[in-house]
């Protein structure tokens, strides 16, 4: 697990790199974007982690699947974590790239968690105390937390 990690943290922050210095970040935000969304599907996630599939096919169906709608770069990104056998790392270093970004443009990343939705006024008003407190744009992530009980207990 550590290795993955490692791995991850290095390529993504190999990308952040190639993208400030060219000044193409938003492309490559967009692209990554693309890419974890793509490869949360199972059945290609299960295809380029199989060790029995020569590369070339599964570099095949990832240039296909991704079409022109993902610049090169990014693509050859993840064939050579796959090529170099850490398909498994993608995920991981997609995010790790996204918090470079975050950071690169102030922006904190805040994770709320509710047992009801939040209303637009409540959001706004933790958005608010939340930037006094970090001197930052802030992102909010938010999850709703259900706890059922029963005449048990809780499930």
């Amino acid at each position: 697990m550590a290795r993955r990690d490692t791995s991850a943290r290095r390529y993504a922050e190999a990308a952040f790199e190639i993208g400030r210095a060219d000044g193409t970040l938003d492309a490559w935000e967009r692209d990554m974007a693309t890419i974890g969304a793509t490869m949360r599907h199972p059945e290609l996630r299960a295809l380029m982690q199989h060790p029995a599939v020569p590369f070339a096919d599964k570099e095949r169906v990832l240039r296909k699947v991704m079409g022109r709608g993902v610049a090169s770069a990014p693509i050859n990104l993840i064939l050579l974590m796959i090529r170099r056998g850490r398909p498994g790392a993608i995920d991981r270093m997609i995010e790790r790239f996204t918090e470079l970004l975050r950071r690169d443009r102030g922006i904190a990343l805040a994770e709320v968690r509710s047992a009801l939705p939040l209303g637009d006024e409540q959001r706004s008003e933790i958005v608010e105390r939340l930037r006094a407190l970090t001197d930052a744009e802030v992102e909010v992530h938010e999850t709703l937390v259900y706890k059922a009980i029963s005449g048990r207990g809780q499930i």
